[in-house]
């Protein structure tokens, strides 16, 4: 009867240190075996845009699921003909523009903030096509071609730094692939100025380029509201 009980004590000791080596054994396997490697945030995007500033391409940089910086470059030229009361003109348009953004996404979404700055050198240019039996209307005084010859003209609509603020929605910062973003918001521009000049025999006339100034002046006011220039953009992106 005690030699039974002596081998199963004995048994039993056996058993638990066999356990125990095997729970040592199992626990130095699991330290040795590395971690899963959680995947990283996307970090930037690289799209393009195109709307009321121009089309070119955009960088987002992710530095958190609450804030992204957009960088970005859009550019447009467009030559069209205009007529109006005061004669037929060729008018150029030319944008050119570099922007830095700060984008707050509150709710950690694709809805966000914008604020920034635009590097502007936005200008449209007007010359005069003088036709025989064409008239030029400056200020309220109606002049013939033979008098003015070729009037052109030059509009800074915006040249420097412009702040700027809006809204909009695009992919998720924390979501990779393809994905949309929009954009609106207001370009806060100093006053657009044009001016005018001509090379027909009147202008050396004193009255004329008073008249002529007098023009400059009514135009300039007409564009006062072109100060506060709106941004409407759309754009395709890929989030790496």
């Amino acid at each position: 009867m005690t030699t039974t009980t002596n081998r199963h004590t004995h048994n039993v000791r056996f058993l638990g240190l066999v356990l125990a080596a095997l729970v040592v054994t199992l626990s130095l396997h699991a330290d040795a075996t590395p971690a899963p490697v959680k995947n990283s945030d996307p970090r930037f995007a690289i799209g393009a845009e195109i709307g009321s500033v121009g089309y070119g391409p955009a960088v987002i940089v992710t530095a958190s699921k609450n804030f992204t910086a957009t960088f970005g470059y859009t550019w447009f030229s467009y030559d069209y003909d205009l007529s109006n009361s005061h004669g037929d003109f060729n008018a150029k348009l030319k944008l050119s523009n570099l922007q830095a953004l700060l984008n707050w996404h509150p709710f950690a979404g694709s809805f966000h903030l914008t604020a920034g700055a635009f590097i502007c050198d936005n200008k449209v240019t007007l010359d005069g096509v003088p036709q025989s039996n064409s008239t030029f209307n400056i200020n309220d005084v109606t002049y013939t071609t033979a008098q003015v010859g070729n009037l052109s003209g030059t509009g800074k609509l915006v040249k420097g730094a412009a702040p700027f603020l809006g809204l909009g929605w695009s992919k998720k910062p924390t979501k990779s692939g393809f994905g949309c973003f929009f954009d609106l918001g207001v370009l806060f521009m100093s006053s657009p100025e044009v001016s005018f000049n001509v090379t027909g025999p009147i202008r050396n006339d004193p009255t004329f380029q008073s008249n002529l100034h007098a023009q400059e002046q009514k135009t300039n006011k007409d564009l006062k509201p072109f100060k506060y220039y709106p941004v409407i953009q759309f754009g395709l992106l890929y989030r790496f």
